[in-house]
């Protein structure tokens, strides 16, 4: 008899107890009760400690079981603790892959349903900013430099994007409706002490705020890539796939809705589109009308510019740009320094229009992540169960909102005429 049975029937002798009234107690009864419900305590604890005991047991071994596993992570993951370092190795590290790979430890065949779905690869604050390529000599906006203290690093130096320049958060709403500042009145004034003669010299001034309504709502992000089911069962080149291309182009898709989404095609609104941001037209050469747009932003919205956005085609003609003996302005083709115009950084984007700037402080400008980035694997698309083929695609959802459209400036690089 285990402790459980025991305890059953310790229970039902003490309800056949519980039946008889108080004069119908025996002697031996009277006696009995005290020893039984001693018996029925003690029996109770000991199951407890037996429970216990299982618990810290189930414990230990479970523990034991995530060494074990976390032991079998790439060493990516395991040197960013909770994340991997890159896309590619979160879905290479992902449950759903690995799943996937343990009903199918010889690889899919030809007539095998491919379905892997690795939700949340990336956590929502880190869906934009963490999809960065390894270390590498290729300047393509996503090296990241080691820096020493009072050393630059001018071979690996990192380059700004513009998802480097804007705000990004996370969000739990899918549609959100804000208020939009348009212009700032300052009345900011030193306000005297009180005059009994003057009534109006006690008051305190109030700035005037001009806003406006607008809306946020999700949209989806996402691009996809074929792979073959050999890519799909080695790590290494499912990672660099992942890295190499599907990062890339849904950064470059996010940087030209944030630059020129238009409600009209379906998208949110992107800053060339909205309403309120700044504009200077051309003045004299493209030096000139850059030093205007930075006076116009001063003077209108107080604001300091963080950076200029240049198309590749004017950010190479600021390069070129000579004197009268042919010496070139900037740095040379063989010179290294800062990469700015007025002391504002420049940052290329090959999604603004050549012939314009766009300069200003991009924090103003807000990319929030509503779902966070997933990565979907299946052969359920045209013939590529028939090919061997997978369709591997990359999705997040995320709102834009604009909190204060005149912090950036439209620069008119070009003559219209």
């Amino acid at each position: 008899m285990n402790l459980k049975q025991k305890l059953a029937a310790l229970q039902a002798e003490a309800a056949e107890l519980r039946k008889k009234s108080a004069d119908d107690l025996t002697e031996a009864d009277v006696e009995r009760i005290p020893a039984l419900k001693a018996e029925i305590d003690d029996t109770q604890k000991k199951i407890k400690a037996q429970e216990d005991a299982a618990a810290s047991l189930k414990s230990a071994v479970e523990e034991e079981d995530q060494h074990a596993q976390d032991a079998d992570e790439p060493a990516a993951r395991k040197a960013r603790g909770d994340r991997p370092t890159t896309l590619g190795d979160a879905f290479v590290g992902s449950a759903a892959l690995k799943a996937f790979r343990e009903q199918n430890p010889s690889g899919p065949s030809k007539d095998t349903p491919i379905s892997i779905t690795a939700r949340a690869v990336a956590s929502k604050g880190q869906s934009v900013r963490a999809i960065k390529a390894p270390l590498n000599t290729i300047d393509n906006g996503d090296t990241t430099p080691t820096r020493l203290p009072g050393i630059e690093d001018v071979t690996y130096r990192k380059p700004n994007t513009l998802l480097d320049l804007i705000t990004v958060g996370v969000t739990n709403a899918q549609w959100l409706e804000y208020r939009q500042l348009i212009s700032v009145t300052n009345n900011a004034a030193i306000v005297p002490e009180a005059q009994a003669n003057n009534v109006a010299a006690n008051l305190k001034p109030i700035s005037d705020l001009a806003t406006t309504t607008a809306d946020a709502k999700a949209h989806t992000y996402a691009d996809g890539i074929e792979a073959t089911q050999q890519e799909l069962n080695d790590d290494g080149a499912l990672a660099s796939l992942i890295n190499g291309i599907l990062t890339q182009n849904l950064r470059d898709e996010i940087e030209r809705v944030v630059l020129l989404g238009d409600d009209a095609n379906g998208e949110p609104n992107g800053i060339l589109n909205t309403t309120g941001v700044l504009q200077q037209a051309f003045n004299t050469d493209m030096v000139t009308s850059v030093r205007k747009g930075k006076t116009l932003l001063r003077e209108t919205s107080n604001t300091i510019p963080q950076a200029i956005v240049l198309n590749p085609e004017d950010d190479e003609a600021f390069d070129l740009l000579k004197d009268a003996n042919e010496r070139f302005y900037g740095n040379g083709p063989f010179g290294t320094g800062p990469q700015s115009i007025w002391a504002v950084p420049r940052v290329t984007s090959a999604s603004i229009p050549q012939g314009q700037a766009l300069m200003g402080d991009f924090r103003a400008f807000q990319l929030l992540i509503f779902e966070a980035l997933s990565i979907l694997a299946f052969n359920q698309h045209k013939d590529y169960a028939q090919r061997n083929l997978v369709y591997v695609r990359a999705e997040l959802r995320a709102l834009q909102l604009f909190r204060q459209p005149a912090k950036l400036a439209v620069i008119e690089l070009e003559s219209a005429a």
